[in-house]
């Protein structure tokens, strides 16, 4: 049994980073340990993550943290690293050791522990695939296959590579023509309400926030907690 979202739909369309994909924490520590001596664990990362993704969206942002310049490198990791506590210089001396670190192997290269198999269900469903994914340097293959989750899509849709960017409408639509799709026959999937959700809703397809930190209880589309509940029906 699908999602109610996924009902009669012909085409599912996923975001990547924070949806299929996730960072690896376990390197984002170690370079804030080596870096600065600070020593953080991959559940507050996460949270801070997600909470940073959340003030980006709303523009509100906590007392006291480093503004979020959605233009620069590795805007996200400078936003959660400012959320846990770090200045901006600290942050400026991180990103520049997660330059190095993402230069030798991508640095969103965990896969979600349900995606492959959820993947790999939907399109035995009989459904068409595609990733739509913001990017600074047109690399979304590189973490998918880093992350074991190259294969089984129609379509990949790399910001970088394609000239325009989430929440712009016109990548949605590139999607629902990359697949031969209209917009009401498509879900989209993704985790930040800003830039997947409320954008692929405005552009008639059917939107599904993952929201695993329960951080969006106004969320006017429907709510999952776990890429596995796209095969769960109603949660």
């Amino acid at each position: 049994m699908l999602h109610p979202s996924l009902n009669g739909a012909r085409a599912c369309v996923f975001d990547a980073g924070g949806t299929l994909i996730h960072p690896d924490w376990g390197r984002l520590a170690a370079l804030a340990e080596e870096a600065e001596g600070r020593r953080f664990e991959a559940e507050e990362m996460r949270r801070a993550f997600g909470e940073m993704l959340k003030a980006a969206g709303t523009g509100v942002q906590a007392p006291g943290a480093p503004a979020l310049d959605q233009g620069s490198r590795h805007w996200t990791f400078r936003g959660m690293y400012g959320g846990l506590g770090l200045d901006e210089g600290a942050c400026e001396r991180l990103v520049c050791r997660i330059d190095t670190a993402h230069a030798e192997r991508h640095i969103w290269c965990g896969a979600d522990p349900e995606a492959a198999h959820v993947v790999g269900e939907l399109k035995r469903a009989g459904l068409l695939l595609a990733v739509v994914s913001n990017t600074e340097d047109g690399r979304l293959l590189d973490a998918l296959e880093a992350a074991g989750l190259s294969e089984g899509f129609d379509l990949l849709l790399d910001s970088h590579l394609v000239g325009c960017r989430k929440p712009d409408p016109a990548i949605f639509r590139m999607a629902l023509e990359g697949l031969g799709v209209e917009a009401g026959e498509a879900a989209f999937v993704g985790d930040s309400y800003a830039h997947d959700a409320l954008p692929a809703r405005a552009a008639g397809l059917r939107a599904i926030l993952l929201d695993p930190l329960d951080l969006h209880p106004e969320s006017v589309c429907p709510r999952i907690r776990a890429l596995g509940d796209l095969l769960r029906g109603e949660v």
